[in-house]
């Protein structure tokens, strides 16, 4: 969905793409949006349309599809500009669901009426068709905007809020994580690859380890389970022209500790995308609007019941948020230990910056670790 947040930065490889585009990607999107959104459409043939694939997508292809200037209609009941989203295969699967695009579909439609998520237009078994929002992703200079700050902390807590049907059971990030060092492991030495690299950190740390503690670590903190995105990221986090902020890319959404999106956000805060070199963390003065905005919606959702729970309190979300940032950074050390080995068919393993990224990665880890260490917020 996202297309300002897809330019070209450190983080990922210049215009990888998910998938090869096919060779009738224009035909395919035109005949989807004549099936899903008829009106004007149906007027039309794929020649007075544009249609063009959008950058970054690693997990989906993402096509812009709209009417040409000269064909644009004055009827507003039709979208004329959409976006289409054709499946890719995730980076977790769910194998206890028959159909593993199904919790994606209850949660958009649900998110699109909520006017949380973008705006669903169509449904197949391949894909979705959503409304294009002109939009910036949340970014460093928006951390410091107090009212953005508010907007995206009031839209993360209507998102816990939700009531979605879909399994509330069984779903556990912390073993994607686990999964992703075991794969990790089955392609490469990493003990001799981090030796041959260089990393400090990462020979000093042994990974299997400190995924150890930091799995009894999250279990300490007691984050409730409600339903949360799980990839609460600057790239996933609208800042629309029309419609406020947007969140999109649920797919990975479940039941799970909450803490999950406030360490995504939290682990990225401060950084400009893509700069996994800067090591860096917030202050608590930049953690705490924030939390603060968080506690307000909830509080207006739920009434002073939510307050009644001491887990809901400013000093225990405050330390929410610190553990879970650390598993939000421990995701981006092994996502980018392995993510060219298996993510990114065709692309050449580049060892020395793959290694270099991961190990600034772990440096950021362990420079958050050490501050939360500091402060006796785990005793385990």
């Amino acid at each position: 969905m996202s297309i300002s947040g897809n330019n070209c930065t450190k983080l990922v490889v210049k215009n990888v793409m998910r998938g090869s585009t096919p060779p009738d990607y224009k035909q395919k999107c035109f005949d989807l949006c004549r099936d899903y959104l008829g009106g004007v459409w149906l007027k039309l043939t794929v020649d007075d349309v544009i249609v063009k694939r959008l950058g970054g997508g690693l997990t989906n292809q993402l096509y812009y599809c709209a009417l040409n200037d000269g064909h644009i209609s004055s009827d507003n009941k039709v979208s004329q500009e959409v976006t289409v989203r054709l499946y890719q295969e995730k980076h977790f699967k769910d194998t206890n669901d028959g159909y593993e695009r199904l919790s994606d579909v209850i949660i958009a439609l649900i998110m699109s009426e909520k006017k949380l998520g973008p705006k669903i237009y169509g449904l197949f078994e391949s894909g979705q068709i959503m409304a294009y929002y002109k939009h910036k992703c949340f970014r460093k200079d928006d951390h410091k905007n107090a009212q953005i700050v508010t907007q995206v902390a009031k839209t993360l807590a209507q998102i816990h809020a939700m009531d979605v049907a879909v399994r509330k059971t069984g779903n556990s990030f912390m073993d994607n994580l686990d999964n992703f060092l075991d794969e990790s492991k089955s392609l490469f030495d990493i003990k001799s690859l981090i030796n041959e690299s260089n990393c400090q950190t990462l020979s000093d740390h042994e990974l299997t380890e400190e995924l150890s503690w930091l799995k009894k670590s999250v279990a300490a903190v007691d984050s409730p389970v409600t339903f949360t995105h799980i990839d609460f990221r600057g790239n996933n986090i609208m800042i629309t022209e029309n419609d406020g902020i947007v969140v999109c890319d649920f797919e990975y959404s479940c039941y799970d500790c909450r803490g999950y999106d406030f360490g995504s956000v939290f682990s990225e805060w401060g950084k400009e995308f893509g700069h996994y070199d800067h090591i860096y963390y917030p202050e608590d003065n930049e953690i705490k609007p924030f939390v603060e905005s968080y506690i307000e919606e909830s509080t207006k959702i739920f009434g002073k019941e939510f307050t009644r729970d001491e887990r809901n309190s400013l000093k225990h979300l405050m330390k929410e948020v610190k553990i879970f940032s650390l598993v939000g950074l421990m995701f981006y050390v092994l996502f980018t230990l392995k993510m060219n080995q298996s993510f990114i068919p065709g692309i050449p393993f580049d060892k020395k910056i793959v290694m270099q990224r991961t190990e600034y990665y772990y440096k950021n880890y362990y420079n958050l670790k050490e501050k939360i260490l500091k402060e006796k917020l785990i005793t385990i």
